[in-house]
Order: structure tokens, then sequence, then C-alpha cells
């Protein structure tokens, strides 16, 4: 099974690609075609720019709000795959690169790939942060409490079938 997904994602995915590239050159032209292809790559250089530094100002706000920056942290991978899909010829890769460019498309199938993430078995989450303000030089900023830690967020979660013999026992 493994060997025919990546035979499918290595030399199936790329000859679609092909085969659509050669379609739509056919249909509206080499040159429009070329300058799709050249536009798109350089939206995604834009966009991988653009969103990294987004994905961590992000990130950091969430830290300082004092919640895991989870969702920010996907998002900005769904705008970095997003960005990749871009920069790669090819007209079927940019077509969902340009939809993980939407913030509620992008947004939703984080929430949707994280749900699933976490059905699929055990889930582990912990947050650690120093208590320090972000962002500035070491001579202005004010030194953290080495005895006040900031929050610490930990959790566990593990699916367990409703058939399954492999029950914990329950918690009195």
């Amino acid at each position: 099974m493994i060997r025919l997904t990546f035979l499918l994602l290595f030399v199936g995915y790329p000859l679609l690609e092909l085969a659509v590239l050669i379609r739509v050159g056919q249909s509206i032209g080499v040159a429009a075609t070329l300058a799709i292809v050249i536009g798109t790559a350089i939206l995604g250089l834009v966009t991988l720019k653009r969103e990294g530094f987004a994905m961590m100002s992000r990130a950091r706000q969430a830290l300082a709000q004092g919640s895991p920056p989870i969702m920010p942290v996907a998002e900005g991978s769904l705008a970095f795959v997003a960005a990749v899909l871009l920069i790669l010829p090819g007209l079927i890769g940019d077509t969902v690169g340009l939809l993980f460019l939407i913030p509620p498309v992008r947004h939703a199938f984080a929430a949707w790939s994280l749900g699933r993430f976490a059905s699929a078995g055990a889930t582990r989450i912990r947050v650690f942060t120093t208590g320090r303000p972000h962002g500035g030089s070491g001579a202005g900023r004010r030194q953290s409490d080495p005895r006040k830690p900031g929050p610490v967020i930990e959790g566990e979660y593990t699916r367990v079938d409703e058939d399954s013999d492999d029950r914990p026992p329950p918690r009195r």
C-alpha cells in the first residue's frame, strides 16, 4: 500500500500536472500558460516571505495571551505549503495553493486536519513560556522571576475504541 502511494505521488502526480499544462497550453496558448506559471511562482515567493513572519507574530501573540499557538502554527504551515505549491510549476498545485491562501479555507482545513490528527491516536500538547516580554534588546527588557515560571499547559489524549478490550479501569 505504501509503495502504491509513493508511486502515485512521485510518478502519477507530475504526469497529471504535465498533462494539464499541455492541455491548457493548447487551449489558451503557450505564452499565456507560461505567464500563469511564472506569475504564480512570483506570488508564491512573496507569500513565503510574508506568511513566515506573520506566522511567527501570531504564534508569539497567542503565547503572550497564554494560549497554545496550535492554530497559528497550523495555519502558517498551510500558508507555507501554499507558497511551495505556487512556486512549483503546475496548475493543479497552483489551484490548491491559491485555495490555501484564502484565510477562511486555510482556517477550516487547519481545524479539520488538527481534529483528524487528535482523533487518530495519542496526542500531547505542552506549552512552556518564560514570562519574559517578547522582542526588544536585552538592555531594556525586564528579567523574569525564576520562582514564577510562565503557564505550563500539559495534556494527554488516548483514543480507546468502545469495542476494544484495552480499556483502562475507571477512575475512582
